[in-house]
């Protein structure tokens, strides 16, 4: 682990382990795959990492982690994710209490829109934000008719 991430856990974790904020620190890719390894995060609720530029790789990361079993929000927010990582984040079952996931102001097409569509994980969403994405009407037309999403009480999508 590098002494980077340690002290960004250090200076961003609440005082009670269960909330680590890290927006707009620019980890990158490298920075993120750490994290998603890092046994701090065993303890955390809500990890909101917008603003990192992780991309596809950094998101798998994350949905591979072994760490995230209490994890219930997630905000992945503007970190240029595409069809990839949001196909990893909706199959991943590394996230059994996750309820809230944000995922705005990515470049999602219409796979990673089929993805949350299809993904039994999506059953347990209060709350996904797919927001300013690019999937097309096709993605959109997935999303809102998808019966996983029927109990999601705020489905944000975007349509022109």
């Amino acid at each position: 682990m590098s002494k980077r991430i340690d002290d960004l856990i250090q200076q961003n974790l609440s005082p009670d382990g269960t909330r680590l904020i890290l927006r707009d620190k620019f980890i990158g890719l490298r920075g993120v795959i750490e994290l998603a390894n890092h046994p701090a995060l065993k303890t955390v609720k809500e990890l909101v990492l917008s603003g990192n530029q992780c991309a596809d790789e950094g998101a798998e990361a994350i949905a591979q982690s072994p760490h995230l079993e209490n994890l219930e929000i997630l905000n992945m927010n503007h970190n240029e994710i595409g069809d990839d990582g949001a196909i990893a984040i909706a199959a991943s079952d590394k996230f059994p209490k996750l309820t809230q996931l944000s995922m705005f102001g990515n470049v999602i097409g219409d796979e990673g829109a089929r993805a949350f569509a299809e993904s039994a994980q999506s059953k347990k969403y209060i709350k996904l934000d797919l927001y300013k994405n690019q999937f097309s009407n096709v993605g959109f037309k997935l999303l809102t008719e998808s019966p996983n999403l029927k109990n999601c009480e705020e489905l944000e999508l975007y349509r022109e």
